[in-house]
């Protein structure tokens, strides 16, 4: 039997369906692990204290609602299709009036792993926050299966693809590929199955693993890429 027999089959997460289990405000599901990073969706309503995070950056994207995110920069309000990331070290806090599900970018990795990569404190004006409209950046997109990349996670980047027709084969053998359906309709073919996809519904690809992505019409997909950043090597 070969390796790829031996797998299981790609596990299909509905975000939407997950975000209904939320209840209590500041409550927060992990949807899946990407090799060293994590996808979650948390309900954020009322106001969180404020805090930093030392050792990771965060990507936050609203699927529904309107946060603010305060913090020593500048503050940021995040509507419908929007993220901004959160780096490291950077004092700040989310709040919102009303229900809103945000889906949460983080990586995880053993501190003693960064070698000394962490920041205790980011300074007020040493930098400035900006938001990022998906939905807007998919508009400006013409060209097919080309990633985009809108944010950057230490050694993540997130990347927005149009798919449209048939897309190339492909295969990343260091890292595992998160494949989101931010709209429209998907196909995923992969040595694993067919995987179909909705608006909301994701899948992990297994590092080693080829897939195609294809569509008959116009769909937006959000996609993770590891890269080497100065001074973090890109750990295997």
């Amino acid at each position: 039997m070969s390796n790829v027999e031996q797998r299981d089959a790609l596990e299909k997460v509905s975000f939407t369906q997950q975000a209904a289990r939320l209840t209590e405000p500041f409550t927060m599901i992990d949807l899946v692990q990407i090799d060293d990073l994590a996808l979650s969706i948390f309900l954020c309503q009322g106001t969180l204290p404020y805090h930093r995070h030392v050792d990771q950056d965060e990507l936050f994207l609203v699927h529904s609602g309107t946060i603010s995110l305060e913090n020593d920069w500048n503050p940021v309000i995040l509507r419908p299709g929007e993220l901004a990331v959160v780096p490291k070290g950077l004092r700040h806090r989310s709040s919102s009036l009303l229900r809103s599900l945000v889906l949460l970018l983080q990586p995880r990795l053993i501190v003693n792993r960064r070698n000394g990569d962490r920041r205790l404190f980011a300074l007020k004006g040493e930098g400035q926050m900006e938001k990022v409209s998906v939905p807007a950046m998919g508009r400006q997109i013409s060209a097919a299966f080309r990633p985009i990349p809108l944010a950057h996670m230490d050694t993540y980047a997130l990347n927005l693809i149009l798919s449209h027709g048939a897309g190339p084969w492909c295969s990343t053998d260091r890292q595992s590929s998160l494949i989101l359906c931010y709209d429209g309709e998907l196909i995923l073919d992969s040595e694993l199955g067919r995987v179909s996809l909705l608006q909301g519904e994701l899948v992990v690809v297994p590092k080693g693993i080829t897939f195609r992505l294809s569509s008959s019409e116009r769909a937006l997909v959000l996609t993770t890429e590891r890269h080497t950043q100065p001074g973090l090597p890109l750990l295997d």
